[in-house]
């Protein structure tokens, strides 16, 4: 392949990178995607999908990266397509942008004057030397300070305004590279798991929540107390756990993690996300011996033998479930009595009816039960979180800057004309050209109204 031929292949690649067509449709893309992304559940077991989809689809949605989108392959090409399509939009129009930086464009050329939107023309008693000065303070009111240039024909002036707006869209585009940076480097460097804590014990890792991997902190996190307030429908109103942070042994920091408002230390953060019980905290039955009427209140543990005192038998408490078929807390029994089988029957707190009418010598009822629970708190570490918040104020002032300011210029020309000084505003607006207009005509009154003033001839062209 020659030279010419690589330079046009190149040129053609470069053509095709930068074109507003390839962003509209990797946008379009990414958005249909995204649509899949949220219809389709991400990272569910197999069998959670096997219930919707039948076997031949779920391996089809497997293959192309439906399962976990946000992390195929393909969908990380579209982002550095789009990225580098970004880039190279940027480049190949940012050449003519930098021109209303380095090049102020005046004095105009006759053909530039005339080609302008907005033209006014005026007399003003006095030399051009006379009237300059009041021209420039009017203009210094609405515009920054305006340059003036000098030459042996006619004095000009130059003032504009808001220029950083032409540089809105860049912004925004560098925004969108700030917020895919931080979240590579979120994906990257930071990770996603779950830990199940029960109350008086520590862990010093997490499993990764897609990986299924161990991940260690660093440090130990323990669970002191966990709380939870029920509506009196049973369901739970809030929950809340009481952890403490260990460095080798030490204590750092105590503090409850509550639903949104987590706990963060050494930029890892532990969200309360479930709860459940893992046992009986402490459990006191009271037993009534059918056939000498007397009470006895003894504490028990679950999976502990207990023996009865004054009788040659015993029980142990098997489990304990929080709520049983709607009825409310219950303990599993197994009641041992000798020259007979063994005996299992439950036993509940709201419902003591239930076990006066068992029957056999003995009458259990609940006392009182205190349940232990575990926490289920969600760790996330981000570390491209801030990058990300970054870009989005980022791509706020670029929204700002290119949608509410415009960049505005005007030109004044002044000529001498015998006794008399010739006025010449011109004015061109990139945006919003009908609230420039009505700048525009301010400018020329307030011009006008500096001295008594002779007109001659004015003309707008629209």
């Amino acid at each position: 392949m020659s030279k010419k031929d690589e330079n046009g292949l190149f040129s053609s690649l470069w053509d095709s990178l930068s074109s507003l067509r390839l962003t509209i449709a990797l946008l379009i893309i990414l958005a249909v995607a995204s649509i899949f992304g949220t219809v389709i559940p991400q990272n569910a077991p197999p069998g959670e999908y096997l219930q919707f989809y039948k076997p031949s689809t779920y391996k089809i949605l497997k293959i192309l990266g439906f399962l976990d989108m946000y992390h195929a392959g393909w969908f990380t090409f579209l982002l550095a397509l789009l990225s580098f399509n970004l880039v190279a939009c940027s480049l190949k129009r940012f050449r003519v942008t930098w021109r209303f930086f380095s090049h102020a464009q005046e004095p105009l050329e006759a053909a530039q004057w005339k080609a302008l939107p907005l033209r006014q023309t005026f007399f003003q008693k006095g030399l051009p030397a006379d009237v300059l000065p009041l021209v420039r303070e009017a203009l210094s009111r609405t515009f920054r300070t305006p340059k003036v240039i000098r030459n042996s024909q006619a004095g000009h002036l130059f003032a504009e305004k808001d220029k950083l707006s032409r540089l809105g869209v860049y912004f925004i585009h560098l925004s969108v590279l700030v917020i895919l940076a931080g979240a590579l480097i979120g994906y990257y460097f930071g990770f996603r798991g779950n830990v199940n804590l029960v109350e008086g014990e520590a862990a010093d890792r997490v499993i990764l929540r897609h990986e299924g991997q161990v991940q260690p902190l660093g440090f130990s996190v323990r669970l002191d107390q966990f709380n939870v307030s029920l509506y009196t429908s049973g369901a739970p109103k809030e929950f809340k756990s009481t952890v403490t942070i260990l460095e080798r042994a030490r204590q750092v920091r105590t503090e409850p993690i509550l639903v949104n408002h987590p706990l963060t230390y050494k930029g890892i953060s532990f969200y309360q996300s479930s709860y459940g019980v893992a046992g009986v905290k402490k459990a006191v039955l009271r037993i009534k011996d059918r056939l000498s009427q007397k009470e006895i209140t003894l504490p028990a543990s679950v999976g502990t033998k207990t023996e009865i005192p004054g009788a040659a038998s015993s029980f142990l408490l098997a489990q304990f479930i929080q709520d049983l078929q709607g009825m409310g807390p219950a303990l599993q029994v197994l009641l041992f009595e000798s020259n007979r089988p063994h005996e299992t029957f439950w036993i509940l707190l709201n419902h003591p009816e239930f076990s006066e009418r068992r029957p056999g010598p003995y009458q259990f009822t609940i006392k009182e039960i205190e349940p232990k629970y575990y926490s289920g708190l969600q760790v996330t570490k981000d570390p491209g979180v801030w990058v990300v918040w970054a870009g989005c104020f980022l791509m706020m002032a670029g929204f700002y800057v290119t949608f509410f300011l415009s960049h505005r210029r005007l030109w004044v020309r002044l000529t001498e004309k015998g006794e008399e000084t010739r006025v010449e505003i011109a004015g061109a607006s990139h945006r919003d050209r009908a609230g420039f207009e009505k700048e525009f005509e301010k400018i020329g009154q307030a011009l006008r109204e500096k001295k008594t003033s002779k007109p001659e001839e004015s003309e707008k062209y629209p």
